[in-house]
């Protein structure tokens, strides 16, 4: 598992350098639970049948090409912000595929960091403060109703391992 303080450091520098409104204390916190619960800062592929789910955040390649194409395309400022703190090609995310995402977010750490905060940034809710609050919005909005884990998972791991 990787050191926890240097994770929150990396999910900490990657937010701020989106920007500000990105980088609250408590966005900082659901990111890293988020990975945490997702992976343990162990796996980067998905365990189990599949195997679609990629990197610590555990992000489906589609998630990413839906985050490119619906929202970034929109916002050519923050589509160029990212590019450059995730160190890819404007074309990533101009004209996504999910195989080169699905490499993309098995390998490059702030990519993941990246999806994982858009994907939060989209929820049409306010970022929860509380570990109750943030479990409950992970599995709304990131686990989802058809996902495996639970609330309950979500603060087990986090009291175990956060």
């Amino acid at each position: 598992m990787i050191d926890s303080m240097q994770m929150l450091t990396v999910i900490k520098d990657t937010l701020e350098k989106m920007g500000s409104k990105y980088a609250s204390h408590d966005a900082q916190m659901l990111v890293y639970r988020t990975g945490l619960v997702e992976s343990k800062y162990k796996y980067i592929m998905q365990k189990g049948g599949s195997n679609i789910a990629r990197g610590f955040w555990q992000c489906e390649p589609w998630v990413m090409v839906s985050l490119c194409n619906d929202y970034l395309q929109y916002r050519k400022d923050l589509l160029k912000k990212v590019a450059e703190i995730c160190y890819l090609d404007w074309s990533f995310f101009t004209a996504p595929e999910e195989d080169k995402w699905r490499d993309i977010l098995t390998t490059n750490l702030i990519a993941g960091i990246v999806a994982c905060r858009l994907h939060y940034w989209r929820v049409p809710h306010s970022m929860p403060k509380t570990l109750d609050d943030q479990a409950k919005y992970w599995k709304r909005w990131y686990n989802t109703s058809k996902g495996a884990g639970t609330e309950e998972h979500f603060k087990e791991i986090v009291m175990k391992y956060g």
